[in-house]
């Protein structure tokens, strides 16, 4: 799953995570629109933005996707700061990944998701 608000990255994401062989189950750019999808989908692992649309963040969303679901993140951000990565340590993410990302290191946090499973 993809929550990202910025149309073109969400659509670079969504490529590059099928060429690394992922398959992507939906697309989100809002936390209440990625908490119902999640419900709905249940994907294994989400790439989650923090400075997404509407009154509440990524990181809130991915708090919200692992403590109801189980479902982590790896946070795909410009914004990583050490506060925002305190907060962020609730939704226990796999990983943080800087905008602009590259594929090895998507590649990366990937490998990094399949061996914690």
């Amino acid at each position: 799953m993809i929550v990202e608000d910025e149309a073109l990255i969400a659509m670079d994401l969504e490529m590059t995570l099928e060429d690394l062989g992922a398959e992507v189950v939906c697309k989100a750019s809002s936390a209440p629109e990625a908490v119902r999808l999640a419900r709905q989908h249940l994907p294994d692992c989400v790439t989650m933005d923090i400075n997404i649309h509407g009154d509440r963040d990524g990181v809130s969303a991915a708090i919200e996707l692992f403590q109801m679901l189980g479902i982590r993140s790896i946070f795909v951000s410009a914004y990583g700061n050490p506060e925002t990565r305190e907060r962020a340590t609730a939704a226990n993410p796999v990983g943080w990944i800087s905008k602009p990302f590259s594929e090895v290191d998507l590649k990366r946090a990937l490998e990094e998701f399949s061996n914690t499973l």
